[in-house]
């Protein structure tokens, strides 16, 4: 839990020091796949999926935007 909640403060403070709207975007994305991460480390009979980078998800959202 302090984990999280220091991703989030961290993100705050980000923010307030005016970051770009991409490094927002980043940030939010990591924070999110970091906290499934400590879910899923947390439940050890789970097999944790390996997750994506936010260039990944970025790239493949773009082409999935592309192709409709």
């Amino acid at each position: 839990m302090k984990d999280i909640c220091l991703l989030l403060v961290s993100g705050l403070i980000l923010y307030a020091q005016g970051c770009t709207t991409e490094s927002l975007k980043r940030t939010g994305y990591e924070t999110l796949q970091n906290i499934e991460d400590e879910r899923c480390m947390r439940d050890l009979s789970a097999e944790c999926p390996k997750r994506d980078s936010y260039d990944e998800y970025r790239r493949k959202r773009e082409d999935s935007k592309a192709s409709e």
